[in-house]
């Protein structure tokens, strides 16, 4: 291909380049459970020397080595655990939808790939992550596997790539702060809203959190499940009888009732290429996506990661279930969210921070002030609906903006 002079193409940073500086880069299979071992000490388990560089998705824990000075490299979650280094720019956030993670990686060229595993027969298994491990461990020149000898089989894939060597998983150093807080009457009441959209034989998508605990216990019909992130309340509909067939997820949160889904095998885990894939989901019929937002704009944008230029999370997979979900005959893409911020803020604005998930992909919005379906409108309609189920105090100055 020949360029026209002027013409330069720019790899300076991100994923358009594959590594930021000399060193080994290194790819850390993201989710819960996910590994401890800090970078140094993966590169010296596989006699690699450099400051390493890594990359990032989901981090539950509160790593030590994630408050290093020296820590450098990308993250493709930038919430959680990640916070901080993202906040000081020791991490660098990077825009990308979870079902388009493994080619991103796989373009990366990782040096190695550091996942936890249990053991399995002569091998080991992922426990209670697979997510885009899978896809890493594949794409690396070198897998660690961090071995958790007390870790629970979730029933997921064996691990895959080229093993290289083993490493005992260290010791639990704190306590994630990060455990679902218990659903309050908001919750119950944006929950309730949501659950009375359900169709019969649906299908449902959401993640933690008080308005999930909220859209569960309304639940008065059998669903199927289909997830990125398996939780204890997804577990708690089978004993209730409200569960139809198996919960598919790629990673999983939580305790006893988990593990009892696994042992009664009610658990399809499998890894994102599965999970997050849109054209899977869309084939499924009544699939009813339930994802929250920082910001919803007047046009139905969506907002999930930064507030007032602040970075506080990343778009993860829920542009692949909104967009997979307005796809599905009979299906909906819902953003439940509360009115207001912790702040007090509106948290439907007139124009959204930065675009998250685009308007054509949701379907209805739900906060506990009412439902603005969305479905079929123009623009002055749906700025109207959502004006309406905005906080009350907040109604006139939406009104005045869009006039």
């Amino acid at each position: 291909m020949k360029l026209e002079a002027g013409v330069e193409i720019c790899n300076s940073d991100g994923y358009s380049s594959r590594r930021t500086e000399p060193g080994p880069l290194i790819v850390y299979a993201d989710g819960p459970g996910e590994p401890r071992t800090a970078p140094a000490d993966v590169a010296a388990a596989v006699g690699l020397s450099g400051i390493p560089e890594v990359i990032l998705g989901v981090m539950f824990d509160n790593h030590p080595w994630m408050s290093s000075p020296g820590l450098r490299g990308r993250a493709t979650m930038a919430g959680f655990a990640a916070r901080r280094a993202v906040a000081e720019g020791r991490l660098t956030p990077v825009s990308v939808r979870l079902s388009a993670i493994a080619a991103l990686i796989t373009y990366a060229e990782p040096d190695v790939c550091v996942v936890t595993g249990v053991p399995r027969g002569d091998g080991f298994a992922f426990g209670a992550t697979i997510g885009w491990g899978a896809a890493a461990a594949r794409a690396a020149k070198a897998v660690v596997v961090e071995v958790d000898e007390d870790g629970f089989d979730y029933g997921g894939m064996l691990i895959p790539g080229n093993i290289v060597t083993t490493i005992p998983r260290p010791a639990a150093y704190e306590v994630p702060e990060f455990a679902s807080r218990p659903a309050d009457e908001i919750d119950l009441r944006i929950g309730a809203l949501v659950a009375s959209l359900i169709p019969n034989d649906a299908t449902l998508q959401f993640g933690p959190g008080g308005i999930a605990e909220g859209i569960v216990g309304a639940l008065d019909r059998p669903v199927s499940i289909w997830t990125g992130l398996v939780t204890d309340a997804m577990a708690e509909l089978a004993p209730r009888g409200l569960l139809h067939g198996r919960v598919t997820g790629g990673y999983v949160w939580g305790g006893e009732p988990c593990r009892d889904l696994a042992r009664a095998g009610l658990l399809d885990h499998q890894p994102i290429e599965v999970t997050h894939d849109i054209g899977l989901i869309s084939a499924i019929p009544r699939f009813v996506g339930c994802n929250t937002a920082l910001q919803v704009g007047l046009d139905g944008s969506v907002n999930v990661e930064r507030v007032n230029g602040r970075t506080i999370t990343s778009i993860g997979g829920h542009s692949d279930f909104c967009t997979g979900a307005v796809r599905s005959l009979g299906g909906i893409s819902v953003i439940a969210l509360r009115s207001t911020t912790p702040s007090g803020a509106s948290a439907i604005v007139a124009q959204v921070e930065t675009v998250s998930t685009q308007r054509s992909d949701v379907s209805v919005v739900v906060t506990e002030h009412g439902i603005a379906d969305l479905r079929g409108t123009g623009d002055t309609e749906r700025a109207r609906r959502l004006t309406a189920v905005a906080a009350p105090e907040h109604r006139e100055g939406l009104r005045v903006g869009r006039s």
